[in-house]
């Protein structure tokens, strides 16, 4: 049976809604555009957090990662953030971490929205497998099984994705690899709840009274 049931509709739209997030995350442009071909190609300007919605959702990068600001994809249905290395954004030297893609896709608030589950959250991904999905505190989290090597140059097919709650906006996180790097496994996790981390604790402080 389909968890989009006839007597949950508030759920049901919550499922378009993070359906209509991940097609717009997974559709951004090419991931070269990010700076993830090597350190030394980017001359941006290193920028850690960047406010979204008068600064109700602030999205802040783990250390050693640094916010894409020329490449927000800004839309009716999401606003859809990459976030990468801060020495392959910069071209100058920072502390090495694992080559990265991350996304932050941010829809607009919502009264009453409530934090998917992680198998709602696999469900809105179907029909690609989900290996591993866990309703962690304040995030619910899946780990793909195929497809994440279409995001990145010799990336790894599985990667992780993630969804909360921010003041009123449901976020969803997603977590990109080289093959064989390790993070698609236990190190992907872990960057994904430093990034949830990261963006609840800037969004906390932010958000208006």
């Amino acid at each position: 049976m389909s968890i989009w049931t006839s007597d949950r509709p508030g759920r049901m739209r919550m499922a378009v809604s993070l359906s209509a997030m991940l097609f717009l995350s997974a559709c951004m442009g090419d991931v070269g555009a990010f700076g993830l071909s090597g350190p030394g190609g980017g001359k941006a300007k290193a920028v850690r957090e960047l406010p979204l919605f008068r600064g109700a959702v602030v999205v802040r990068a783990p250390d050693g990662y640094c916010v894409d600001a020329a490449h927000v994809t800004r839309g009716p249905s999401a606003t859809v953030v990459p976030l990468a290395t801060c020495g392959s954004l910069t071209g100058e030297g920072y502390v090495p971490v694992e080559p990265a893609l991350m996304t932050v896709s941010v829809l607009p608030k919502r009264f009453g929205a409530e934090q998917p589950t992680a198998a709602e959250l696999a469900a809105s991904l179907a029909p690609v497998e989900v290996s591993n999905a866990e309703d962690g505190d304040g995030i619910a989290l899946v780990r793909v099984s195929n497809g994440g090597e279409t995001r990145l140059p010799e990336g790894d097919p599985r990667y992780w994705r993630g969804a909360m709650e921010v003041n009123g906006h449901i976020v969803g996180l997603a977590l990109y690899g080289r093959t064989d790097g390790g993070l698609s496994g236990a190190e992907g996790r872990r960057l994904m709840l430093d990034l949830a981390e990261a963006l609840r604790s800037a969004s906390t402080k932010a958000a208006p009274g």
